[in-house]
């Protein structure tokens, strides 16, 4: 396979519910920063730790277009969304990898994820499907456990350029802008009737108004 200085895309996984701006600035830094060719944001249909979502499945659907359409880098990914199982990370990883056999594929996770990442269903598996690319904010040293320093130790890169240049199986740091705005804060506004201008674009509000999404 040829490699060039922007082969690899990557896929931001959450509930999205609703989507705002602690989701979309560090996706857009993360692209930018990574050369990545896109970076997909991937929707949840039920995590399998997070109760059911309170916006329904074309809503949610409705509220990323309508976040993204001003910026062609990011794009959506509806396949865990529309399916009708809880969404497992290798099993979206192994379709990924089938759709895109000769693409490096980065999967965005946080910090925190990181950290747990030992608890995820066959984590052992999924370095072998994609590289993962960690968020977090400037100068924070978190202290892992034996099982994901190992990890790290055998994995983590320090050059983003070798993103590009294999198709799984490296670990990297991606500092980013970390806003503390939640969606869950977002339907709390929305509940006391309060205004969520400035935590989401305008017209993911002006949807979540006319749609009722959270009422």
């Amino acid at each position: 396979m040829k490699i060039n200085d922007c082969t690899a895309i990557g896929f931001l996984g959450g509930t999205f519910d609703p989507i705002h701006f602690g989701h979309l600035r560090p996706a857009l830094e993360i692209q930018q920063a990574l050369n990545l060719q896109s970076l997909y944001l991937l929707p949840n249909y039920i995590a399998p730790h997070k109760e059911k979502s309170l916006a329904n499945t074309q809503q949610r659907i409705d509220m990323v277009k309508l976040a993204i359409q001003e910026t062609p880098e990011l794009q959506l990914n509806t396949q865990e969304l529309l399916r009708s199982t809880p969404s497992y990370t290798i099993d979206t990883l192994k379709l990924l990898r089938q759709q895109y056999p000769e693409t490096p594929i980065c999967f965005i996770m946080g910090m925190d994820s990181l950290i747990n990442f030992d608890s995820w269903y066959q984590y052992q598996e999924i370095l072998d499907y994609c590289h993962i690319v960690v968020s977090h904010r400037p100068g924070w040293d978190p202290t892992f456990n034996e099982v994901v320093s190992a990890l790290l130790t055998k994995h983590q890169i320090q050059n983003p350029a070798l993103l590009h240049s294999a198709l799984a199986g490296h670990i990297y740091f991606q500092s980013t802008s970390q806003l503390a705005i939640s969606s869950s804060h977002i339907r709390d506004l929305l509940a006391a009737k309060r205004s969520i201008n400035f935590l989401t674009p305008q017209s993911v509000c002006t949807y979540i108004k006319e749609q009722h999404c959270y009422t």
